[in-house]
C-alpha cells in the first residue's frame, strides 16, 4: 500500500483485453484447479499446529459490517494515538499490517491486546498482509515466481501465514484478510499470469480457514486483472470476497470505473484508498496516514429504533406552556420525563397539566435551572439527548445515533432524519452544531458535544 513504501499511485492503461492471457486461463484451468486441490491439500498441515495452539477467545470479527471512513498507517499508532483519534476523526477503522515478508516497518504497539483494546473501543480493523509481490514488480520487495503453479503454492503459504498472525492477535475466523499487490504492469502476460495463481491460492486457502479473503491493490493492476477476469467469464476461480482498490482522485467513493464495472464486487465488497501519504493531524496528534472509505459486509445499516416516545414523528419542538394542550408534544414530553425517573403515571394525554409541571419544575431544578413549569427548546434539547455520552460517527448506529439525531432536531431547529443511522447528513448537523456552541470543528459526537447538549446548549 501506498502507507508501506510511499509511493505515487500508477494508473497505468491496459493494452488490450489480455486475449493471450485468457485463452491461457481457459486451456489450463481444469488442469490448474486440479494442481489446486493436490497443493492446498499438501499446504493444510503447516498451519495446524500453529492453529490448535492459538487462545481459544479470537473473537474479534475484523472489520465486520461497515460504511465509513477508514485510515491505514505503516504502523500500528500507539493506544494513546487511537484514543485522540477516536473522539476526534471521522474514522471509524484502521487498516493493520498483520504479516508478511514486506512489511516495511516494525510493529512494536501491534500486539493481541492492542486488538482486542481497539475493538472494544469501536474500531473496525482492516487486518493486511503484504508479502510477495509479482514477479515484474519494481521495487525491491520480495518477489513470487513467475511459474504460475510456483506462484499459486506461494499464495497458500502467504494465506497460512496470515491466518496464523490474525489468530495470534484474536482476529477471529469470519474476518476478512487483505493481500497486499502493488502495483505492476499488468501488460506483462506472464507476470500477471502469476498474479493471478498467486491471488488463487491466497482465497482458496484463506476461505478454508473459515476467514475471508480481500485484495489490495491499485486500481489499474491486480484490481483490473480481477474485473478482467469476471468480464472474460473465467470459471473455476477462486476470486477475492472483497477489493480494496488504490486510485488517489481525492474522491470519497467507492465508484471505480474503468478499472472496475459497476457490477462487479459491490454491496459490502469495496474500499476505496483515495487518498495516500497524507500528514494528519486531529486532536493534537499527528500521523502519517492514506484516507478510505469503505463499505463492508452488510455495511452500516439500522432497524427502526426501539420506542422512544414516538419522538420519529415529531420534526420541531416547540415551547409548552403550564396547561397548554399539544397533542403532538405533551405526551412526548411526559414519555421522556418518565424515562428520566422524573413522572410516574400515563402519558396518553394531551393537556401540560399539574403533575407534569411538578415533573419538569424537578428536572429544571436538577439542573440549576429556574422552575417555570414550562418547557423551552433549551429543556427540550437536554431532554432528548439522554444520559449516556458515546463516541459516534460515520458509520456509527444504533438507539443512541437516534438519541443524537433527536437532540440535534431540537438543538437546530430543524429536522435531522431520525433513523438511528450516523450517516452524511446527521454529520453535517453535528458540523453546525459543534459550531454553533464554540466546539473543535470534528465530525464526531463526543463527550463534550454529549455535555452540550445535556446542558441544552443550542
Amino acid at each position: 500500500m501506498k502507507s508501506l513504501q510511499r509511493r505515487k499511485a500508477h494508473v497505468g492503461t491496459l493494452r488490450g483485453m489480455m486475449s493471450m492471457l485468457t485463452t491461457r486461463i481457459h486451456a489450463a484451468s481444469r488442469r490448474r484447479l486440479t494442481a489446486a486441490v493436490a497443493g492446498l491439500t499438501l499446504a493444510a498441515g503447516a498451519l495446524v499446529p500453529a492453529l490448535a495452539a492459538a487462545p481459544a477467545d479470537a473473537a474479534v470479527n475484523a472489520p465486520g459490517n461497515f460504511t465509513g471512513f477508514a485510515f491505514d498507517a505503516c504502523t500500528a499508532p500507539t493506544q494513546a494515538q487511537m484514543d485522540a483519534w477516536w473522539v476526534s476523526s471521522p474514522f471509524g477503522a484502521v487498516g493493520i499490517y498483520i504479516s508478511g515478508s514486506s512489511r516495511a516497518c516494525a510493529q512494536p504497539n501491534l500486539t493481541r491486546s492492542w486488538v482486542t483494546t481497539q475493538a472494544s473501543r469501536g474500531w473496525r480493523l482492516l487486518p493486511i498482509h503484504v508479502g510477495m509481490q509479482a514477479p515484474c514488480y519494481a521495487g525491491n520487495k520480495q518477489k513470487m515466481s513467475s511459474d504460475p503453479a510456483t506462484a499459486r503454492s506461494q499464495g497458500v503459504l502467504a494465506a497460512n501465514e496470515s491466518v496464523t498472525a490474525a489468530t495470534a492477535l484474536a482476529i477471529g475466523r469470519g474476518s476478512t484478510l487483505t493481500l497486499d499487490i502493488e502495483w505492476y504492469p499488468i501488460s506483462n502476460a506472464a507476470c500477471n499470469a502469476a498474479v493471478i495463481e498467486f491471488v488463487h491460492g491466497w482465497s482458496s486457502r484463506i476461505a478454508q480457514h473459515g476467514y475471508r479473503s480481500g485484495l489490495y491493490s491499485s486500481a489499474s493492476a491486480a484490481i483490473r486483472t480481477m474485473n478482467n477476469l469476471r468480464n472474460a467469464s473465467v470459471s473455476g476461480y477462486h476470486y477475492p470476497d472483497a477489493l480494496w482498490f488504490g486510485w488517489y482522485n481525492g474522491k470519497a467513493n467507492l465508484k471505480a470505473e474503468p478499472y472496475l464495472d459497476d457490477r462487479y464486487w459491490v454491496d459490502g465488497k469495496r474500499i476505496h484508498q483515495y487518498v495516500g501519504n497524507a500528514v494528519t493531524r486531529y486532536n493534537g496528534v499527528t500521523i502519517n496516514i492514506d484516507r478510505n472509505v469503505m463499505d463492508i459486509g452488510s455495511g452500516s445499516t439500522t432497524k427502526k429504533p426501539k420506542a422512544q416516545c414516538g419522538t420519529p414523528s415529531v420534526s420541531k419542538y416547540r415551547y409548552i406552556r403550564r396547561n397548554q394542550r399539544r397533542a403532538d408534544l405533551v405526551p412526548e414530553a411526559k414519555c421522556l420525563l418518565k424515562q428520566r425517573g422524573y413522572y410516574k403515571g400515563s402519558t396518553s394525554g394531551t393537556k401540560f397539566g399539574a403533575k407534569a409541571q411538578r415533573a419538569i419544575n424537578r428536572y429544571r431544578a436538577a439542573r440549576g435551572w429556574a422552575k417555570t413549569g414550562t418547557i423551552s427548546r433549551k429543556v427540550w434539547v437536554s431532554l432528548l439527548s439522554g444520559n449516556s455520552a458515546p463516541v459516534l460517527k460515520r458509520g456509527s448506529t444504533g438507539q443512541n445515533v437516534y438519541k443524537l439525531q433527536r437532540s440535534l432536531t431540537a438543538a437546530l431547529a430543524r429536522s435531522v432524519p431520525r433513523n438511528g443511522l450516523f450517516d452524511a447528513t446527521t454529520e453535517r448537523a453535528v458540523l453546525d452544531y459543534r459550531k454553533r456552541v464554540k466546539l473543535p470543528g470534528w465530525r464526531t459526537a463526543e463527550p463534550q458535544l454529549w455535555a452540550a447538549l445535556r446542558a441544552g446548549k443550542r
